[in-house]
């Protein structure tokens, strides 16, 4: 029976990528089209949300997000999730409801699918390189200059202990004290269970996608010597509301 299990388990996995392709082949031609000017990034992140909505429809995934507080459509925000499954960067763009551009690791910018967006949209980052690290950070900092908001996963990287995050990176929140940005701390809490980690080492079922998108952290009175307490407090939102969820 257990093996059944796994193997089940492996034959959604694969289902579940084969309609990810399936369905990115027959939208690309319009990314292409809204990815060609920076007036139309708005809606290639539309597109973006239709895509993942129709790979959850067919995998039989059900996306749940609760809001504390209803977000202001006009203001800029900087979102903030843990990160235990690739589905998390679908859960983002289908279930926050806002335009933003991605600020992740440059890894995903090597995946064929992918390479499109960290080209036109989204920011990648090379935590390997110094240089490189900067000048990341000096298109995220244009990038709140210009009005756009961003979507980061502060780990840099899938967390191996799920559901237990690691410890957060600086860059998301010395950017929000520096432009008085708000903090969006997003809890993702069951894609773990749904999709761990790759997908392939041990596949993956359907079932719920629960997200809590948090109050808004305001920046505008800090400085750098709130850091370490932002983060910290962030942290605690974000961990706290996994717990309850696991642990209750």
């Amino acid at each position: 029976m257990k093996k059944l299990f796994l193997a089940l388990r492996y034959v959604w996995a694969v289902y579940f990528f084969i309609w990810f392709l399936l369905v990115f082949l027959l939208l690309y031609p319009f990314f292409l089209l809204f990815l060609s000017r920076k007036q139309w990034y708005k809606y290639a992140h539309r597109l973006r949300a239709i895509w993942g909505r129709t790979i959850m429809a067919f995998s039989g995934l059900f996306p749940r997000t609760e809001f504390e507080e209803k977000l202001d459509k006009k203001r800029q925000y900087i979102f903030v999730a843990n990160h235990f499954s690739y589905l998390d960067i679908l859960s983002l763009n289908v279930q926050v409801g806002q335009y933003f551009r991605f600020l992740a690791k440059s890894e995903l910018s090597k995946i064929p699918l992918f390479k499109i967006f960290f080209r036109t949209i989204d920011i990648s980052v090379d935590r390997k390189s110094i240089r490189a690290s900067i000048t990341a950070y000096q298109l995220a900092v244009e990038s709140i200059q210009n009005g756009d908001s961003l979507g980061i996963f502060p780990e840099g990287g899938i967390a191996n202990e799920a559901p237990k995050m690691v410890r957060f990176k600086t860059g998301a929140f010395r950017l929000a004290i520096q432009e008085d940005v708000p903090i969006v701390p997003v809890s993702i809490l069951d894609n773990w269970k749904r999709l761990p980690q790759g997908g392939f080492h041990s596949g993956g079922t359907p079932g719920k996608m629960r997200m809590v998108v948090h109050k808004p952290i305001e920046t505008k009175e800090l400085t750098d010597k709130d850091l370490s307490s932002l983060i910290e407090s962030t942290y605690n939102i974000i961990q706290n509301s996994i717990d309850r969820t696991n642990f209750a």
